[in-house]
């Protein structure tokens, strides 16, 4: 016992001589590199630990929090913070800086890198978000999930996943989940291939849906969940996909065709929204009233075609433009588009309209031409003032390559969204603080307990979706409706 307390106490005096002295560093002008990189960013009140790696050489290195009224350090390289102490220092810094002091032991002789400062919101971001994990692959299906992750700590858990039925089949695709007005417990997915449908839970109640009636082109696609009522906005697309023997973009997702459609989920009716022969429309989305659906349509007489044109062939000149269509929840009515973002005159290909809640902005996806964002690395993301009609890019979060899927948080403070800025292969999760003044600040990376996963993991991240809180439903409730017959809708004249 007595060598077990003598060995204890000798690597703890190792461990402090160590880091003895740091407090004695002086200043260098060697540049600090940090992994993730969280320097200069605003967090919300309510994120995780930012853990990080020191990448430069030392023989030890520590790491000195400050707030307002808390201090603590910790030993690095690698920067594990501890949750308690994380989350005292948040509450102490609520619209203050944290600085963030490193110090490094080279040749014995220790060093005081410049100051990190990263602000403190006084604006929580919403507790939990959605988002499919896939592999970037072209037709085959391996693993794939739907995983909700907490952002207040590390939690994360599936909300399903296609292993579900692997003993079977390994080929389900699952995607485009919605939630109505970020409540986890209404939601709909789509699986496709096996045991295909479209799933649709409100509350304790869930079904499989067969959505293709009538003569649509399509089982329903993109969707959007109006934030009162029980109808959804679906676009149907006839999709196919082509390959590129050049370049470093190796594929392209592109529509023949696509309409708007109209679901109500109480009758289990469907009907056209939008059905124009010399347009193709997608991806439909709600304003948070209810009463105004956005959406991208691509005029085909624009890039030369019309409802018989083969469009593999004329890929690169297909462009979109938002536009919006006012709704009255009463009478269960449209009226009559207009344009919103008039991308296609400056040769812009927009898509993937996202309101903000308090229904200022919008955000888009642009890029030089398509639909199917992903894989360009053109992609970025477009805002536009609503009040103004002003759109510009946001270059303060865009980068060289491609930024695609995006969404606001329930308080319209802030912008989740994916990029392949890191490696160009792999869709990584991103969150930026817009302000009230309508001011994007620098993002961050999703955070993680070890931020080497990011490099481990070979999934890409994507249709991040918030919400308020977990979700009660388990994969396993979820494929046993998946894993059920469908029930047919029927579709409705207007």
């Amino acid at each position: 016992m007595m060598r077990r307390l003598t060995l204890f106490l000798l690597l703890v005096s190792i461990a402090v001589s160590c880091t003895r002295g740091y407090q004695n560093a002086v200043p260098t002008h060697q540049s600090l590199s940090i992994y993730p990189d969280y320097a200069g960013t605003v967090v919300p009140a309510n994120i995780a630990p930012l853990n990080f790696d020191i990448q430069n050489d030392a023989d030890a290195c520590v790491a000195v929090f400050t707030g307002k009224g808390i201090s603590f350090s910790v030993k690095g390289p690698h920067i594990r913070i501890p949750e308690k102490k994380w989350k005292n220092l948040l509450a102490d810094s609520h619209g203050h800086p944290i600085t963030v002091d490193v110090y490094a032991k080279q040749d014995g002789r220790w060093d005081r890198f410049e100051s990190i400062h990263i602000d403190v919101a006084d604006e929580e971001i919403d507790p939990y978000i959605t988002y499919r994990l896939i592999e970037p692959g072209y037709s085959n299906y391996g693993f794939l999930c739907l995983r909700q992750r907490d952002l207040t700590s590390f939690e994360e858990n599936d909300l399903y996943n296609n292993e579900m039925v692997r003993e079977r089949v390994n080929q389900q695709c699952i995607n485009c989940h919605s939630f109505q007005d970020y409540n986890p417990d209404i939601f709909q997915l789509h699986a496709r291939q096996t045991d295909g449908g479209t799933v649709i839970v409100r509350g304790k109640d869930g079904q499989k849906m067969d959505l293709k009636a009538g003569d649509l082109i399509s089982a329903a696609v993109y969707p959007s969940w109006h934030p009162q009522e029980n109808l959804i906005a679906y676009s149907v697309n006839a999709t196919s996909q082509i390959f590129h023997t050049r370049g470093n973009q190796k594929t392209e997702v592109f529509d023949g065709k696509s309409d708007l459609i109209l679901y109500d989920a109480d009758k289990a009716e469907v009907s056209y929204i939008v059905n124009d022969s010399l347009s193709m429309e997608t991806f439909p989305y709600w304003s948070h009233d209810g009463r105004t659906l956005y959406y991208a349509s691509a005029y085909l007489p624009n890039f030369g075609a019309d409802s018989s044109t083969d469009m593999s062939n004329l890929t690169g000149r297909i462009r979109y433009d938002i536009w919006s269509i006012p709704f009255d929840p009463a009478t269960r009515s449209f009226g009559q588009p207009s344009i919103v973002f008039d991308a296609s005159s400056d040769s812009l290909s927009a898509v993937t309209p996202r309101p903000s809640p308090d229904g200022r902005y919008l955000l888009s996806g642009v890029a030089d031409y398509g639909s199917f964002h992903i894989w360009h690395e053109s992609g970025d993301i477009y805002i536009t003032d609503l009040e103004t009609g002003e759109t510009h890019p946001l270059d303060e979060i865009n980068s060289t390559r491609a930024e695609s899927f995006k969404c606001w948080s329930s308080n319209s403070r802030w912008i989740a969204f994916t990029s392949r800025r890191e490696d160009g292969a792999y869709t990584k999760l991103y969150f930026a603080y817009f302000d009230k003044d309508g001011h994007v600040h620098k993002p961050f990376l999703l955070p993680q307990k070890d931020p080497q996963l990011n490099h481990r993991i070979c999934l890409s991240y994507n249709v991040p979706e918030f919400t308020k809180g977990k979700s009660s439903w388990t994969p396993k409730r979820i494929a046993s409706i998946i894993q059920s017959d469908p029930d047919a809708a029927r579709f409705v004249a207007r």
